[in-house]
């Protein structure tokens, strides 16, 4: 029989301390601390840099695309193939296609609501260039 699931405030916040993300949806192949719904089409989670200022290091996705909402904060990508950054505030809603490489840095108390399709682990490392190194130190400008 269908059902009406729900995953609690109070269980989210605690599986988020000392870690930056959970999911709370998909096929998941590594364990992580939050119970999550099981669904194989689709991956949603939470991603929050809560006291410090926080970078991800370049990385592309072969297959997913990434839509993202911004709940609290600020955050800035590079896209490393056109030099563009692009700035995101609470409000925000973004999309990263299948292919970008980029890096990304956000301020503490940022959170993100992001779902990925087609789920799965396709990210692929990018070296960190000196140039991305220096623009991981630089403070983002809204």
């Amino acid at each position: 029989m269908p059902k009406i699931l729900k995953i609690s405030t109070e269980e989210i916040n605690q599986a988020l301390q000392n870690v930056t993300r959970q999911y709370v949806v998909g096929n998941l192949q590594k364990p992580q601390r939050l119970h999550h719904i099981p669904n194989s089409l689709i991956e949603i989670g939470i991603t929050r840099y809560e006291a410090e200022a926080k970078v991800e290091a370049p990385h592309r996705h072969t297959q997913a695309f990434e839509f993202q909402y911004m709940t609290s904060g600020l955050t800035a990508y590079l896209d490393m193939t056109t030099g563009e950054e692009h700035i995101f505030r609470k409000g925000d809603f973004y999309a990263i296609e299948p292919g970008v490489v980029y890096a990304q840095k956000s301020a503490p108390g940022t959170q993100i609501l992001f779902i990925k399709v087609p789920p799965g682990n396709d990210k692929v490392p990018v070296e960190t260039t000196p140039e991305v190194e220096a623009w991981f130190h630089e403070p983002i400008t809204d």
